[in-house]
């Protein structure tokens, strides 16, 4: 009995030794980061971290991550405010914010390509014909409204003169307003572009030849050294995300059909080979001078003179691109 009475306590004190280590710091410390992440539009373009997330990649680096939609007109106000950790978004979202001296930067380029084509009412066939016409647009200033501004001036046609932009929001409202007929045109990425194609729609112009840096992730620039470790460990899952992309085909169509909300088999082959052969996805997550330059010469242009004398690396920062690389 004697000897029975021992081991009970030897095992209820191993028990409480074993419960006070899981109550320890240490222990706590072992739990994943939580990070919000946003995207902009339910667009093929943002389906890196969507990749990231499906294939488990976040998961595998100890990050507990919230993907959040959010229209790309209030992503940066929430990312300045803090409301999120970081925002995937093209460059153009991002200018207006760094000039006027905005905390924040991008710090991966994941699409390097643009993929912007401008449709228009199936009776429209030319550029003539959609001149005076209303064109959807999203606020100024957003990857929306540079791309129907540069998919306009490819036609010949004066956004500011030449046709009326009306500024309803980004291609999810877009869209159904050129369905409904209450615009001539508006300019579309896959896989809605596609849908445009297959319902009738003219396509007038695309900007596939254009140099632009897409989409990126964009964080707090007085975050980048604080939270290093932790931007490396999502630097290192989106570049997971993107090889899965391109070495698992099935579950990058499933990932376009849940996020995109299109299960059309044939739309999502297009997309997805669009994002594969078209405009791929930067494995190596480097960044575009030439595209942010290009950006930067079309706004200063237009509607942001600042933007002429710009130079293109106050908009971004590759410290944590150069400790991926070691």
């Amino acid at each position: 009995m004697q000897k029975i009475r021992r081991s009970m306590v030897v095992v209820l004190v191993t028990c409480g030794l074993l419960i006070l280590r899981a109550a320890t710091p240490g222990a706590a410390a072992e739990k994943a980061d939580k990070l919000r992440i946003a995207y902009v539009a339910p667009i093929g373009a943002m389906a890196s971290i969507w990749m990231a997330a499906a294939s488990s990649a976040f998961q595998k680096e100890g990050l507990d991550v919230e993907l959040v939609y959010i229209q790309s007109s209030a992503a940066i106000a929430a990312i300045v405010a803090g409301e999120i950790d970081a925002v995937e978004i093209s460059a153009p979202g991002i200018v207006p914010v760094v000039l006027a001296g905005g905390n924040i930067t991008m710090i991966a380029g994941l699409l390097n390509k643009m993929i912007f084509s401008l449709h228009a009412q199936n009776e429209i066939k030319s550029a003539e014909q959609l001149r005076g016409k209303l064109i959807g647009a999203d606020r100024i200033g957003t990857p929306n409204d540079y791309g129907v501004r540069t998919a306009l001036t490819k036609l010949g046609l004066k956004p500011e003169s030449g046709v009326q932009l009306l500024r309803l929001g980004g291609s999810a409202i877009q869209w159904p307003a050129l369905q409904s007929k209450q615009i001539a045109a508006s300019a579309l990425t896959p896989p809605v572009s596609f849908k445009a194609d297959a319902q009738g729609f003219t396509r007038l112009a695309e900007t596939y030849d254009l140099p632009y840096q897409n989409v990126g992730l964009v964080i707090r620039k007085n975050e980048i050294e604080k939270r290093a470790d932790i931007w490396l460990r999502v630097l290192r899952a989106v570049q997971r995300g993107i090889n899965a992309w391109y070495e698992n085909p099935q579950l990058a169509k499933s990932v376009l059909a849940k996020y995109t909300k299109d299960n059309d088999p044939v739309m999502l082959d297009k997309t997805y080979e669009f994002f594969t052969k078209q405009a791929g996805f930067n494995r190596d997550l480097t960044f575009t001078d030439l595209g942010f330059e290009q950006i930067l010469k079309f706004l200063g242009g237009t509607v942001l003179p600042a933007a002429k004398d710009a130079s293109v690396n106050q908009f971004y920062d590759t410290r944590i691109i150069e400790k991926l690389k070691k």
